[in-house]
């Protein structure tokens, strides 16, 4: 996607998100922390970039649920975004960002339990798991709304990844909240994630 396209989709995305009184602030830090992962991993994940995009919208988009109450909030992300008109977002990479939203937290992709999660093609099932369980990780990072989290770097040790945080202190909230929402990162990649 041309740089040009890429911020008219995200100006879009932003403006649905802002029409919806979103927490403007923890959804750009996890969108900001989730594409760092989704650069620091590429190893594991093997997308190609424009999946990136598609992972910040996602990450944008996650909580707009909330304006209708915190509970069933990721399932109210879904419906919402899979109804929106985003101008610029094929059907397609609606279906995905609406999907990935929709897994940040809950029940894990399961196409024998998620009828619509059944409906996309075994591909973009895969797709969805992926940029899941980055986003998953990355709003667990931030759990305290306060950015704690200015920046990370990944490295790759044997089946352990290596998840340093900067700064390396005041931020114990966002290791114990990421190291239990890596769940779901550690179960589709196959790795264990170390956070320092």
């Amino acid at each position: 996607m041309a740089e040009r396209d890429r911020d008219r989709v995200r100006a879009a995305v932003l403006a649905f998100a802002r029409s919806h009184r979103f927490e403007e602030g923890h959804s750009l830090q996890d969108a900001r922390l989730a594409r760092r992962l989704f650069e620091e991993t590429r190893s594991l994940h093997g997308l190609e970039d424009r999946y990136a995009d598609l992972l910040e919208y996602a990450a944008i988009l996650h909580d707009i649920g909330y304006v209708y109450g915190y509970p069933k909030h990721h399932k109210r992300a879904l419906r919402m975004i899979l109804e929106a008109d985003i101008p610029g977002l094929s059907e397609r990479e609606k279906r995905i960002v609406a999907h990935t939203a929709r897994y940040h937290r809950g029940a894990l992709p399961d196409p024998r339990k998620h009828r619509r999660f059944a409906e996309l093609p075994a591909e973009d099932q895969e797709i969805v798991r992926r940029l899941g369980a980055i986003l998953r990780f990355a709003d667990g990072l931030d759990r305290t709304h306060t950015f704690a989290v200015r920046d990370l770097h990944c490295r790759l040790e044997g089946s352990r990844l290596i998840v340093t945080l900067e700064p390396p202190t005041g931020n114990e909230t966002e290791r114990w909240a990421g190291q239990k929402k890596a769940r779901f990162f550690e179960a589709v990649f196959d790795v264990v994630v170390v956070l320092r």
